[in-house]
């Protein structure tokens, strides 16, 4: 099998899949039952603990800062700055300095969306019951889907842009196909990519939902499914499906973790995040996604993310860890983010990136927002307040806890939108995606080379640097791409 999975990866571009087997059908590598092909899924179409998907890409949104202080005496990498300033060249940057391979993103995802269709291509013919093909099935139409969001969400404008409709905005190429003979495939539509999403993911709930096995969180289930649905009809604004999704997962798990209990955690025992979070209904890859030094030291939490909590927010005393001055000397930074990083001290590097009950509560509620802003319907203000009331009453001290009450829809929404930025920061790439479907606002990085320097870096509103270039040697294997619009030149501090 292992021999199997190592040469189908690397006939890519070369022939068909299909072929390939076909040719090796007499050896005891072909994959002929249908558990044979749970475990390529599992290898080739999962995201492993080893698996770099975005590692650079948590340089980018407003919840990083720059720090600076005596422990930085050598000039920084420009590997990590080239990011964190939104320059247009960053990927040659982090590839000059060794890192290439950990910013291979799109080859990355289309690797995995290999291994996930060869599955779907062999299931039908294998030898097992038709439940075993059906909840593999499911699981692989989750993970295509789950792939392809990524991936427009990265390299492609958002769905509900402002300036454009989606059926007229370019994509990324769809692969459904295991066949690596097809000629070279150009950008479909956002429209097209969403539509395949839905569809997959139509089909994932479907059949998962015949059976609703309880599964180990690092494989999808049922209520995966429907999460995952709920956060990509979010992004759709289609409110009555999105809501319709996270009532699903509810229905079926809808625990919180009450950090009223927690006292001063033992991330052992409690982890904010990751696979062995109590909330964790999916869990993947790698911690290094969300450290903030895959490249470099000191790039943390933000000040601007630190004072968007509130001071009996149960979440910033246990996720950020506020460094006494003394410890500059030692390091630089003055904020230091806990969530994901004793995950990754208690959990070693497994599986710390996850999808958490409490998305299902924030997706929910926004929904129900906007559907009391566009049809003032006050009914659906009363259940988001529920959702957003029972979310924050697990995180917020019980000794002063207030439910918030009715406000108008706007007021309401930015609540919501600001709760959400509180409980799922540092977490996938949430916080970029969702600056994007808020309308691609100017945000700013202030980067400190030394300690005597300070520049200011601009975002600017609907910036081209919202969507990431096609990598060049990406363009250099297929000349049916067409790159996005890059920032012109090199960004200059203000």
């Amino acid at each position: 099998m292992k021999k199997l999975l190592v040469i189908i990866i690397v006939a890519l571009g070369m022939t068909s899949c299909k072929k390939f087997l076909q040719e090796y059908s007499q050896t005891d590598i072909t994959p002929k039952t249908t558990r044979d092909f749970g475990n390529l899924l599992f290898s080739e179409g999962y995201p492993g603990q080893n698996v770099f998907l975005q590692p650079w890409m948590c340089y980018l949104d407003d919840d990083v800062q720059c720090y600076s202080g005596p422990v930085m005496r050598e000039p920084r990498p420009a590997a990590a700055a080239g990011i964190f300033q939104w320059q247009p060249n960053f990927e040659r940057l982090l590839t000059a300095e060794g890192y290439g391979y950990k910013t291979n993103t799109w080859g990355e995802y289309y690797r995995l969306l290999l291994g996930v269709n060869v599955t779907l291509g062999g299931l039908d013919n294998s030898v097992g019951s038709q439940e075993e093909k059906d909840v593999l099935k499911g699981q692989a139409y989750t993970l295509r889907a789950f792939y392809h969001f990524m991936l427009v969400n990265i390299y492609a404008r958002p769905y509900n842009d402002s300036t454009t409709t989606p059926d007229k905005s370019p994509g990324i190429p769809i692969r459904t196909s295991g066949d690596l003979s097809e000629a070279f495939l150009a950008r479909n539509t956002v429209k097209e990519v969403y539509e395949q999403i839905t569809r997959d993911l139509e089909q994932a709930t479907q059949l998962l939902d015949k059976y609703k096995k309880n599964t180990e969180a690092y494989h999808i289930s049922h209520v995966a499914a429907h999460l995952f649905a709920s956060r990509v009809y979010l992004y759709m604004e289609n409110w009555e499906k999105c809501i319709a999704h996270a009532d699903a997962v509810l229905k079926q798990r809808s625990l919180l973790m009450n950090l009223n209990t927690w006292g001063d955690p033992d991330p052992d025992t409690h982890p904010m995040a990751g696979i062995n979070n109590e909330e964790t209904i999916f869990a993947y890859g790698s911690p290094i996604e969300q450290l903030n030094n895959p490249f470099t030291t000191g790039y943390e939490v933000s000040y601007n993310l630190y004072h968007a909590f509130e001071d009996n927010d149960l979440r910033r005393q246990i996720g950020i860890m506020v460094l006494p001055p003394f410890m500059k000397q030692y390091v630089p930074v003055e904020l230091g983010q806990q969530k994901i990083t004793d995950t990754y001290k208690s959990q070693e590097n497994y599986f710390a990136n996850s999808w958490r009950v409490a998305e299902a509560y924030l997706n929910r509620a926004e929904a129900y927002i906007q559907l009391y802003k566009t049809k003032g319907d006050a009914g659906a203000a009363a259940q988001a307040l529920t959702s957003l009331n029972t979310l924050r009453s697990y995180r917020i001290d019980m000794t002063s806890f207030k439910a918030w009450d009715i406000k108008p829809a706007d007021e309401l929404l930015r609540m919501c939108r600001e709760e959400r930025r509180r409980e799922l920061f540092r977490e996938e790439l949430h916080r970029w995606f969702d600056l994007r479907r808020y309308g691609m606002p100017a945000i700013q990085h202030i980067y400190t080379p030394d300690e005597t320097t300070v520049q200011v870096f601009r975002l600017e509103a609907r910036d081209p640097m919202y969507v990431m270039p096609i990598p060049d040697d990406v363009l250099n294997r297929n000349p049916a791409l067409v790159q996005n619009p890059l920032y012109s030149g090199t960004r200059k501090p203000q």
